[in-house]
């Protein structure tokens, strides 16, 4: 029985396989994603894919361990910059965990909704896109409280440092512009801003304590340090508060987490 092997296809075939798989790759380990260095991975997977398929010189286990090992390798180089050894082992195991669960999802919807390849790839698709958010979005919120920001506050031409927590519950508002509070230990202001020229009264409740005021400062500017780039916030309203913000010292400042969201 003879075949008909159409090359363009089968490069087109795989190339859609691969960016799926290096978009859950990257959504798994919420790795950054650079739409150049993704396609060329993907061109890269592809062309390396064709070459196997017309020159199959090789024993079956012999090409998956080449796929696997040599071209994923070089897939996760091209779509993720890996800095060290380990970061690269890493990227692979992700990848090829996206191969395995496309792989099989494709082939649970061959079998039982009698689908053809591409259409087959195209449930696959919509699939892999939603479970890609799903996942992003579920390890962002497992992290959010372990995640600490470098936050900077300007003052009359000077600076100052912090490690500010998003706090969720968060839900201070400066009562005639609506803006979000943050909040900061007034400890950590000593020697930056003994002097202001006002100050504005945050009304709060917490939980198993009377209602009160905070006292707080409206800054020249913060800057908030996330994911590789910064968030810039002109005229922050800071409330001060008494009492350290964290028995650790885990983190000096919390921010609302609509700043980083």
């Amino acid at each position: 029985m003879e075949y008909e092997f159409y090359l363009d296809l089968f490069f087109l075939w795989v190339f859609f396989l691969d960016l799926l798989a290096l978009y859950l790759a990257s959504c798994l380990g919420r790795i950054p994603m650079r739409v150049p260095g993704f396609l060329a991975a993907a061109a890269a997977g592809s062309v390396c894919n064709c070459v196997l398929a017309v020159f199959p010189v090789l024993p079956a286990a012999a090409e998956l361990f080449l796929a696997a090992a040599g071209i994923g390798s070089l897939m996760c180089w091209l779509a993720f910059s890996p800095g060290t050894p380990g970061e690269l082992l890493k990227a692979d195991g992700l990848l090829l965990g996206a191969a395995c669960i496309l792989g099989g999802s494709l082939f649970s919807l061959k079998e039982i909704f009698w689908l053809t390849d591409w259409e087959s790839l195209a449930a696959a698709s919509g699939a892999a896109a939603m479970a890609g958010l799903f996942f992003k979005r579920a390890l962002r919120e497992r992290e959010r409280g372990r995640e600490r920001f470098l936050v900077r506050l300007f003052y009359r031409g000077e600076q100052r440092e912090f490690k500010a927590l998003a706090d969720s519950g968060n839900r201070l508002r400066e009562p005639v512009s609506g803006r979000p509070v943050s909040v900061v230990y007034v400890g950590d202001l000593k020697g930056f801003c003994d002097s202001v020229d006002g100050v504005v009264y945050i009304p709060y409740r917490a939980v198993g304590t009377r209602a009160g005021l905070l006292p707080a400062v409206i800054f020249e500017k913060m800057e908030i340090v996330w994911e590789k780039r910064t968030v810039e916030i002109q005229r922050p309203v800071v409330a001060v508060a008494r009492e350290p913000l964290s028995g650790d010292g885990g983190f000096t400042m919390l921010i609302p987490e609509q700043f980083v969201v």
